[in-house]
């Protein structure tokens, strides 16, 4: 039988490395957890909090943010302005808000801002000037909002910007084709392309019928003068004729009596 103290030596360094390894993979999956929040970024929150604004930790354990204006009551430039305070977003809905380009421009310090949904906003092409220095953009959603081809080389500069929705915007094939130079990795959403309608065949007429004349009026016959009452004629005396005297019949002649044949005649 070998002795197995020859290889304790390679397992002892096989378990080691082993162990290196794990160590290694758990310190990259490491959740980074955020900075620490401020004084000034406390108060920011509690002040969104109060106007309807949601500002949520994304998850236990962390200090990263999703912020959600839909509920904000009466936005305006003052609760624009609490965006600046808060670094920690990471995720910022502003769908169907309106504002002005100065206040997206308070955007522009979320440096660690990976998700912005501007659906449904009065956003402008030169509003997206803001957008420019967002590093680390993953995220943007233009949805039903006036951007057009104007608008796009400002997002050029966004090199890890993964998904831009552009549905039922201005911006044309050809303004998508020249970001794409720009952007390679973006998938550029712009909504199904419908085919045209097709015309409808219109269903054919009823045959019209020859309008039937209206009918005549029925002549009226000139009214019968009325019958002249008869006249009476006057009563003549009828005079009775003489019953005619018919000849009274003749008396019937008397039978001749025939000789009676037994009787012997007279010589």
């Amino acid at each position: 039988m070998k002795n197995p103290s020859r290889f304790l030596p390679s397992l002892l360094v096989g378990f080691t490395c082993l162990l290196t390894s794990f160590a290694t993979r758990a310190a990259e999956e490491k959740v980074d957890a955020g900075p620490p929040a401020t004084a000034e970024e406390t108060k920011a929150v509690e002040e969104l909090a109060k106007r309807g604004v949601r500002a949520d930790l994304v998850a236990n354990g962390v200090n990263w943010r999703y912020v959600n204006f839909r509920g904000a009551e009466k936005p305006d430039a003052a609760l624009y302005a609490l965006i600046k305070s808060v670094p920690s977003i990471v995720e910022l809905n502003l769908a169907g808000m309106q504002f002005t380009p100065a206040d997206l421009a308070n955007v522009a310090s979320l440096k660690n801002l990976t998700v912005l949904n501007l659906s449904s906003t009065n956003v402008t092409d030169e509003g997206l000037v803001s957008l420019e220095k967002l590093e680390k953009l993953q995220s943007l959603n233009l949805f039903s909002t006036g951007i057009t081809d104007a608008g796009l080389p400002h997002l050029a500069p966004l090199k890890n910007l993964r998904r831009l929705y552009l549905a039922e915007t201005k911006v044309t094939d050809a303004g998508v084709d020249t970001l794409k130079k720009e952007l390679p990795q973006a998938q550029i959403n712009r909504g199904a392309t419908l085919a045209p309608p097709v015309a409808a065949t219109p269903a054919p007429k009823p045959e019209e019928k020859p309008a039937t004349p209206p009918a005549k009026p029925t002549e009226e016959k000139p009214a019968l003068p009325p019958a002249k009452p008869e006249e009476k004629k006057a009563d003549v005396p009828t005079q009775s004729k003489p019953a005619e005297e018919k000849p009274a019949p003749p008396a019937p002649k008397p039978e001749e009596k025939k000789p009676d044949a037994a009787a012997p005649q007279a010589k």
